[in-house]
């Protein structure tokens, strides 16, 4: 019985190490499979008796042994239906018995897979490779709740997403503090698309526009609304006016005139006259053949006309024979010119004997009382003559410091004046005996001189007062006061902070001083203004009026005036609103929201919306800072149109969010995981799905990572949990075995055959 044991033994193996391959088969074929779940082969011993003194061979089983519970690979993908279990659990999931062109039938019985490779089909089911469908809960779309006591194979039916009607704005910004009051071009308005309960799309515009330092109006335009926010026309007490009146006259300026008065007889060959003002100044020197009066005055004429500094200062012109004027450019800009130079004073021409002066005759020149006599020692030609008494008047030092001599022609000689207009007593004598030759003779000329003929005149500026009348205060905006210089016009318009006219004259005062082209500068004083011309002579012709206001009705904003809330939101007024329908909050403290309610309707009844400005005396929404635009840091909505289903994405807790191309999202299922005692005892159906037994236990439904359950990962599956280096090892050792075993058959043959032969 042991040949025929261990023969038997022998075939048990083999068949055992079979089965032990076609495992690895299925294994390694399914490698690739998704979802799929290893088998590996349990080996057990077959005892018949077996005890101290005995054993006889009973042989081998091989059972599968299933690792349902192994976790495979989580790959991604670009499916966003795809999803995988990272952990524990199965997805549950229904076979279809029946389907028609609208319904489809499903199996009761309850199936489970790791297979995640869903995609939605034409019927709007998650459906995996292997065909079945996945199941989850109902969601509330109000309260987010899942419904799990039904489950039932997920539909998304909800391929359209109904509009939402607006509900809430939010604004967040800055409003600039350097902006102008009443700004000309107004500052652009602020446009948000809000949707009626239909989806329509309309327009929202928050205006906004400065109309004090720390004080905004708003006004909310719903321009195809029947209901309007903000509405109305304010009206003041038509009694404004104003009055102007001259009271300082306008005097231009004078330009000074000087008339120069030129030298009698010209300027000699030689001699030269020098015009000065300040650090300018010309020469002109009379050429061979000496200057007439008339050619000396127009030579100077010329010299100060070509001349830079002069010609920047004066103009000379208006040439007689004796004089020329000279005009300064500007009128009231005094000037003060000097005459110099050899002709600029008295000029006396001394003229000896052409014969000269015999031995002993003596030539007396007084000048000024000093006495200055030349006696010829020996006959002397007129030239030295002339030479002595040139070399004699020069030399002293009494006469020297008043005149000079200087040469004529060969028989005289000149003496001129050492200062400018400077003059002299001469006389010229001789002695008692006659001159032979003839006698001296003495002319005399006066120089140039320069009189003041237009004195400077200084300009009067021009003052206008212009005195403001009516009544002023928060009744009164709008109310306009506009002043006209030539061209230039500037416009105060009332704002309602005034209270007495003198606001209103601070407030114009201002705006002019602000606008210098204007070519006047403005003073307040108490309900009257000033004008006073900037220019000194220069004329302003003014024109003022005033007129009632209107404004459009509006929400006042108030910023803090404190350094604590500088630039802080500190108040909504509803007061200059008269007939729109917004509200502002009653609870304004520091920290309060900051919201105006206003109704809206586009057709289809009332719409309540709320615009949320941020809260009171914080930064959190709507502040007045420095800048010259208003800044948007954030304006949103909560409405939305239309939408058409898009995609979906499945959340790591299971929920299965709908995508819509308006943006919105919504949670309409939630993905259950089944957990299981005995996982590796479900038994196995075809497409990697399983189904529960005895041993296994039934299915307990959970959420996505709640009570030990794995979490979901969206677009990703689970691969196979096949180890192929393990599997080709495995199928090393069965090869081997497999041998072993037909080796002993072959033994125990070959044994038998000799006991057969025995017997032969």
């Amino acid at each position: 019985m042991s040949i025929l044991g261990a023969m038997f033994t022998a075939v048990s193996g083999v068949n055992a190490q079979s089965k032990s391959l076609g495992h690895i088969s299925d294994n390694i074929a399914n490698s690739q499979t998704t979802g799929y779940k290893k088998v590996d082969t349990r080996f057990e011993t077959l005892i018949t008796v077996s005890n101290a003194n005995l054993h006889q061979p009973g042989g081998v089983v091989a059972s599968p042994s299933y690792a349902n519970s192994l976790q495979g690979n989580v790959n991604q993908t670009q499916t966003l239906t795809n999803m995988a279990i990272s952990g524990n659990g199965f997805f549950v999931v229904s076979r279809a018995e029946s389907q028609t062109a609208n319904q489809t039938l499903f199996n009761d019985l309850a199936y489970y897979t790791r297979a995640g490779d869903f995609e939605v089909n034409r019927d709007g089911y998650l459906v995996n490779n292997g065909g079945y469908y996945l199941n989850g809960w109902a969601v509330d779309e109000d309260t987010g709740i899942a419904d799990t006591s039904t489950l039932a194979p997920i539909q998304i039916t909800q391929t359209i997403d109904e509009p939402t009607a607006t509900t809430e704005l939010e604004f967040v910004g800055n409003l600039p503090a350097s902006s102008v009051v009443n700004p000309t071009p107004p500052l652009a308005p602020t446009n948000i698309k809000i949707y009626d309960a239909l989806g329509n799309p309309h327009t929202v515009s928050l205006v906004w526009e400065k109309r004090a330092d720390n004080l905004w109006k708003l006004d909310i335009v719903a321009a195809d609304s029947t209901l309007d926010p903000v509405s109305g026309t304010l009206v003041g007490v038509n009694d404004q006016a104003m009055v102007l009146a001259p009271t300082t006259a306008n005097v231009p300026a004078v330009s000074q005139v000087d008339t120069v008065t030129l030298p009698s007889d010209g300027l000699g060959f030689g001699q030269s006259l020098t015009f000065t003002i300040g650090s300018n100044s010309v020469t002109v020197t009379a050429p061979v053949g000496g200057y007439t009066q008339a050619q000396t005055g127009s030579a100077m004429v010329a010299a100060i006309n070509a001349n830079p500094g002069l010609a920047a200062q004066v103009t000379a012109g208006n040439l007689t024979a004796t004089t020329f004027d000279v005009s300064a450019d500007v009128g009231g800009t005094p000037f003060s010119l000097t005459l110099g130079g050899s002709g600029s004073g008295q000029t006396n021409l001394v003229t000896i004997p052409a014969g000269g002066l015999a031995l002993g005759e003596t030539i007396d020149v007084d000048i000024n009382g000093t006495l200055i006599s030349h006696t010829a020692a020996a006959a002397e030609t007129a030239t030295q003559a002339r030479d002595a008494l040139i070399a004699l008047i020069n030399a002293n030092a009494t006469v020297n410091t008043v005149v000079t001599a200087d040469v004529s022609t060969a028989n005289s000689f000149i003496i001129n004046a050492d200062a400018a207009q400077g003059t002299f007593l001469n006389t010229v004598t001789t002695t008692p005996s006659p001159l032979a030759a003839g006698a001296v003779t003495d002319a005399q000329s006066t120089g140039a001189s320069s009189a003041n003929t237009t004195a400077n005149g200084l300009p009067v500026a021009q003052v206008d007062t212009v005195t403001l009348s009516g009544t002023v205060g928060p009744g009164e905006i709008g109310d306009t006061w506009t002043l006209n210089v030539g061209s230039q016009t500037v416009t105060y318009i009332a704002n309602g902070t005034e209270t007495s006219l003198n606001d209103v004259a601070v407030g114009l005062a201002a705006l002019i001083n602000a606008n210098s082209s204007l070519g006047v500068t403005a003073t307040a004083l108490g309900s009257t203004v000033q004008l006073t011309a900037i220019n000194a002579g220069t004329a302003f012709a003014a024109t003022v009026s005033a007129s009632n206001g209107t404004t459009d009705s509006f929400i006042d904003v108030q910023f803090g005036t404190s350094a604590a809330t500088a630039g802080q939101l500190v108040g909504l007024s509803n007061a200059y609103n008269l007939n729109g329908n917004a509200t502002t909050p009653t609870a304004q403290s520091a920290g309060e929201d900051a919201i105006i309610t206003f109704q809206v309707d586009y057709g289809v009844g009332p719409q309540t919306i709320e615009l949320n400005l941020g809260q009171f005396q914080t930064t959190v929404g709507v502040t007045q800072f420095s800048g010259k635009t208003i800044d948007v840091r954030r304006f949103t909505q909560d409405g939305l149109p239309q939408g058409i289903f898009k995609d979906l994405n499945i959340r790591e807790n299971g929920d299965v969010e709908l995508n819509y191309d308006n943006g919105n999202s919504r949670v309409f299922f939630k993905v259950p995981i089944a957990q299981f005692y005995d996982a590796n005892t479900l038994k196995r159906e075809g497409g990697q799905a399983f189904t529960e037994t005895f041993d296994s236990g039934s299915a307990r439904l959970s959420g996505a990572g709640e009570n030990g359950a794995g979490t979901l990962r969206g677009s990703a599956v689970e691969g196979s949990n096949v180890d192929i280096a393990e599997e080709f090892s495995k199928m090393i050792v069965t090869q081997r075995s497999y041998s072993a075993n037909t080796r002993v058959i072959t033994t125990a043959d070959e044994m038998l055959q000799d006991i057969i032969n025995i017997k032969r």
